[in-house]
């Protein structure tokens, strides 16, 4: 397994390999901290707007493939009648798309995938079909094969700052530009519904967090809605791991012990937190059938809150029935799971070209484009953040902000890519835990709530993993660096 993994970065194979990584836990710095070797091969060099020749790209078209459904379709609502709908008025980057073909004479054809698995295919073939993509989930193996280097890290950090090494990079390219940062995972709530159970806003206290999810379950009302239906919500314990370890390092730093699983470490007494609260009823007792779904019932009350990034925060809000208020829907750190109150912040919005774009310097401008338009990227969740960029910040992180500056919340940026963070992954891979975050829903999945907790199968499966993860570790040969 380590040669065809040592084969697969020299050769750029086309095969996809297995594992996903979390959503904005992919980060680096601006050393080279052992990507792939040709991973620089064929890269475009960096142009900023202003030094791409504009009138050439006049007529031309590129197609822009995204998970973002919501902002080319716009927002689900529920008219009068629960008759759901599209409202456009959301609809932010196919307005953004118009807007930068009048001004450009480029026009951009959106195409929205569901899955990573949906444009897989074409970026394995290089298709010309698709020129820029966005996806959360990509490893960084998986970026090197198929997204042209965007820039080096030292390039976008003249630019963006030190949320630069929290883009998806190998230590020395960017793959997909970022232009925007966010607040990561915390939690993202119905500030009507909790009130139903007597609470004004999110408890800062790990107890009381939890009294306020028994008081909501036993009000018939679920408590954290997660679509468990799927695994990559689970991905969300990587940041939630970092706020029970009061660091930034809790996923990458499983390297470092021989029971990273176990709860005595971060990443295991985080998963066991999640489990416990499953089997405490505190997630959802029916599972949402979708996403979308899921999102609907914080938005119509039937749950009260959801475990995400900022970005679910306009979705939600665009799902209010008729008649609520979309401000309703708020966003507020996590609670102190004993190390105090933490929100991770980095880089947001990811955009990458694909390797076998015909027009890579079109879809280049229109990166560069959406890398200047603050409020597109504040309608979309975000705040930009580019150099010379006069950023616009959204009404749903005034909780967060007002923690901050009070000094109770603390902000932790995401873990910059390094060889400890890369080789975590691939002893996750070459022990079958990393693809569909297995690793996570191998052992969630464990209690079954509508029996009693079995926790002697869980502590089984628990001896399982970190067996198999040292195992893993061994035969390639990492340790902590």
């Amino acid at each position: 397994m380590k040669t065809k993994r040592f084969i697969a970065l020299v050769m750029g194979m086309t095969m996809a390999v297995s594992g996903l990584a979390a959503c904005g836990n992919n980060g680096g710095d601006s050393s080279d901290n052992g990507g792939s070797t040709d991973a620089g091969e064929g890269k475009s060099e960096f142009k900023t707007a202003d030094q791409i020749d504009k009138e050439s790209l006049k007529g031309k078209t590129i197609t822009l493939y995204t998970h973002g459904g919501n902002r080319v379709l716009g927002e689900e609502k529920k008219d009068a009648d629960g008759n759901t709908y599209r409202d456009e008025s959301y609809a932010y980057l196919k307005h953004l798309a118009e807007k930068f073909e009048g001004e450009y004479g480029i026009h951009v054809d959106l195409q929205v995938n569901s899955t990573e698995d949906d444009i897989r295919p074409l970026l394995q073939t290089q298709d010309p079909s698709i020129d820029i993509y966005t996806s959360p989930n990509w490893s960084i193996e998986e970026w090197q094969q198929y997204a042209e280097p965007y820039c080096t890290v030292s390039e976008a950090k003249e630019l963006y700052g030190d949320y630069a090494e929290t883009m998806y990079n190998d230590g020395t390219y960017i793959y997909a530009l970022m232009p925007a940062k966010t607040y990561n995972n915390a939690v993202v709530y119905n500030e009507e519904t909790i009130k139903k159970v007597g609470y004004d806003s999110i408890p800062t206290t790990q107890a009381e967090f939890e009294e306020m999810c028994a008081k909501l379950r036993e009000a018939g009302i679920d408590p954290i809605a997660m679509h468990r239906i799927e695994n990559w919500p689970l991905s969300t314990i990587n940041d939630f791991a970092n706020y029970v370890a009061g660091s930034n390092d809790a996923y990458p730093s499983m390297l470092k012990s021989d029971t990273p699983f176990s709860e005595s470490e971060p990443m295991g007494k985080t998963i066991k937190m999640y489990t416990d609260w499953k089997s405490k009823g505190f997630f959802e007792a029916d599972i949402y059938t979708d996403f979308g779904v899921a999102m609907d019932s914080v938005g119509n009350g039937n749950a009260a809150m959801m475990l995400f990034g900022a970005w679910v925060v306009p979705q939600i809000q665009g799902r209010v029935p008729e008649g609520g208020d979309p401000a309703s829907i708020k966003f507020a750190p996590a609670p102190d799971f004993g190390n105090g109150q933490y929100v991770m912040a980095s880089a947001a919005d990811s955009y990458a070209i694909s390797k076998g774009s015909d027009d890579k310097e079109a879809a280049r401008l229109f990166i560069e484009y959406i890398s200047e338009d603050a409020q597109y990227l504040a309608d979309s969740g975000y705040i930009a953040m580019k150099k010379g960029v006069d950023p616009i910040v959204p009404d749903l992180y005034k909780i967060i902000d007002d923690a901050v500056a009070a000094g109770t919340c603390k902000v932790l940026y995401a873990y910059a890519t390094d060889d400890n963070s890369m080789h975590n992954e691939e002893v996750l891979s070459e022990a079958g835990l990393l693809e569909d975050v297995k690793y996570v829903g191998n052992l969630f999945d464990v209690i079954d709530v509508t029996k009693e907790p079995d926790w002697a199968a869980y502590d089984a499966q628990v001896e399982k993993q970190n067996k198999a993860y040292v195992e893993a570790r061994e035969v390639l040969g990492y340790s902590w660096q």
